[in-house]
């Protein structure tokens, strides 16, 4: 199922989601491995904003995506005079624009939750420094 969607919202945008994807979870180790072992503050927020700018990425990436692969598809339209194009082609190829995004999306989703219970993890870097400062 994950290849199909893969070929189907085009290779060359859902790789990059796919990339992204890979990453957040490396990170996510990362920093469970970083929280476990030294405790580094500079490390654990670096590492826990990272986390959040690639899922944000991940979704610009898809929205990205979309726009191209749209364009395309209006420029078809407009070739082929606009009324010859039968509206089930229209509704299959929206549908196939949001399948870069979607993913995106749902990483983004995954990876803000990630990112709001690690920052809320006792000892986590923004909770040791004091308001005196």
């Amino acid at each position: 199922m994950i290849i199909r969607f893969f070929y189907e919202g085009g290779p060359t945008f859902m790789s990059l989601v796919y990339l992204m994807w890979i990453i957040v979870i490396a990170l996510a180790v990362r920093f469970i491995i970083l929280y476990r072992g030294n405790k580094n503050p500079q490390k654990l927020k670096r590492t826990n904003d990272s986390i959040l700018f690639f899922g944000s990425l991940a979704f610009l990436i898809g929205i990205t995506g979309q726009m191209v692969g749209l364009m395309a598809a209006f420029h078809s339209i407009q070739k082929a005079g606009g009324a010859g194009v039968a509206p089930q082609y229209i509704a299959g190829g929206l549908k196939v624009s949001f399948i870069a995004p979607f993913f995106g999306m749902v990483l983004l989703l995954i990876s803000a939750i990630i990112w709001f219970v690690f920052r809320n993890l006792k000892e986590y870097p923004s909770q040791a420094v004091s308001l005196s400062q």
